[in-house]
């Protein structure tokens, strides 16, 4: 029998490792509906699925993971699991996909927890009041509107929707922010991080906005304070239209997909306005830490938006790319069954045509020199050139090891970053560094033109 969503705080709120097998017990005999001693998929469905919020792909990966051989979930094999039921502590994942529905988590003094996740999806499509993420790796994450502040610290290469009052982020490197937020954020000892406005939908997002008490146009997102500033240059930039994710949500058991944002839409205007002034403070006052801007992003070619991204709280969804519509209450169509996009061949250029502020750069290039960074691990200033110029490339990571001399490398969907007044070029997570074909021909450097030799003077 359907059961309505609940309201308030969840009764397995205190799951953890240590809690008491009475209580287990307790919540074992409410979702036996049958009373048989073995819970079903489908009481679990019931039961974490539609009373308590809990999606889809990760009911079905508990069932598996503790089901006895002779079918259902003894007590045994719940008290085992136990633990991992907990609604706000989602923690020690790796490769997973957990979504809260609407409902899920919103309660008095709740308090999200994300800690150590790696290659995880989080789909959190309900208010909080405080929400903390730490520690992740390669991790999507959508946090729906949090009351109070959103803490996000020692995260790698994470990409994150987030709509929250206050965000303040500490120890991340190469994430990047889709972000609604009522003040200033807040970044420190960070770097290589994105910004761009909030871009995401989920059954009820624009009703959960009403009673945050945001206002959808007051968006403070690039409103940046960052406590560990200097006039070399800026620790985060603007993503580029093109780079632009807008996220869909489909919960099948909330409804047909559509488009509920209250935000505005993205585009390259909004991306390059000046951000707006609050007369709340975030820091400023403490001491006179630099505040250097980054570049706006250049102007995209007609007709460029951001791509739109469709996924669920089933068991094997991805993160699928959606043709764009406008903007709208519509029902949004999915990619299933339809021809893809037709991608248009990269337009490779030549070494001296990069400017401080070129992104998507497609180049060809011989490895000149590779110095590794003291005190960086895993970090090397790498000279590059081609017949026309040199440039200095950060390798980070595994880019290290492709990186020695003399080898011919493919550079596509690269960024210039100007560092310590000197142009960079930089390969995030949106690009990619591999060898060349091996029957790519050789290049001959031109050692007589460097490019990152030249000083600029930041605006």
């Amino acid at each position: 029998m359907p059961r309505s969503r609940l309201a308030g705080v969840s009764p397995l709120a205190r799951a953890s490792k240590r809690s008491k097998p009475d209580d287990v017990a307790k919540i074992f005999k409410e979702v036996d509906s049958d009373g048989d001693g073995k819970l079903s998929l489908e009481e679990l469905r019931v039961y974490l699925g539609e009373y308590l919020g809990y999606g889809e792909a990760e009911i079905s990966g508990f069932y598996k993971t503790y089901a006895g051989e002779s079918g259902g979930v003894d007590l045994a094999g719940f008290q085992s699991g136990f633990a991992g039921l907990n609604p706000y502590t989602i923690s020690k994942l790796k490769g997973e996909l957990v979504v809260r529905k609407p409902g899920a988590v919103c309660a008095e003094g709740a308090q999200l927890q994300l800690e150590e996740l790696e290659d995880c999806s989080v789909l959190i499509c309900d208010r909080t009041e405080q929400a903390f993420v730490d520690e992740c790796k390669n991790c999507r994450v959508l946090i729906g509107p949090c009351d109070s502040s959103t803490f996000i610290r020692d995260c790698k290469d994470c990409t994150f929707w987030v709509a929250t009052r206050q965000l303040r982020t500490r120890d991340c490197h190469s994430c990047t922010f889709f972000l609604y937020t009522f003040t200033e954020p807040i970044i420190e000892s960070s770097h290589d991080l994105a910004f761009a406005p909030f871009a995401a939908s989920y059954p009820g997002l624009t009703t959960h906005f009403e009673e945050a008490k945001f206002a959808p146009t007051k968006n403070y997102w690039s409103a940046l304070f960052d406590f560990t500033g200097n006039n070399d240059g800026a620790n985060w930039r603007i993503l580029p239209l093109a780079q632009c994710q807008e996220l869909v949500v489909h919960i099948p058991s909330e409804g047909e997909p559509a488009w509920d944002c209250p935000t505005p839409k993205i585009t390259h205007d909004l991306l390059c306005s000046a951000p707006p002034r609050s007369d709340e403070s975030s820091g400023q006052s403490v001491s006179n830490i630099p505040q250097t801007r980054p570049h706006h992003p250049s102007m995209p070619p007609p007709g460029t938006m951001p791509q739109r991204l469709v996924t669920s709280d089933m068991e094997g969804a991805i993160f699928r790319p959606a043709f764009h519509i406008e903007q709208s209450k519509a029902a949004m169509p999915i990619a299933d069954g339809k021809a893809p996009p037709k991608l248009r061949k990269p337009k490779w250029i030549a070494i001296k045509k990069i400017k401080p502020d070129s992104s998507g750069v497609n180049i060809f290039a011989k490895i000149v020199k590779a110095s590794p960074v003291d005190g960086k691990e895993a970090l090397s200033e790498v000279v590059i050139g081609d017949s026309t110029a040199l440039i200095t490339l950060c390798a980070r990571g595994e880019q290290v090891a492709v990186c020695q001399p003399g080898m011919i490398v493919r550079i596509q969907n690269a960024r210039a970053t100007v560092f310590k007044s000197h142009i960079h070029l930089l390969v995030d997570k949106w690009g990619v560094l591999k060898h060349a074909p091996a029957d790519h021909c050789d290049i001959e450097v031109n050692n007589s033109n460097d490019i990152s030799a030249v000083e600029y003077e930041l605006a």
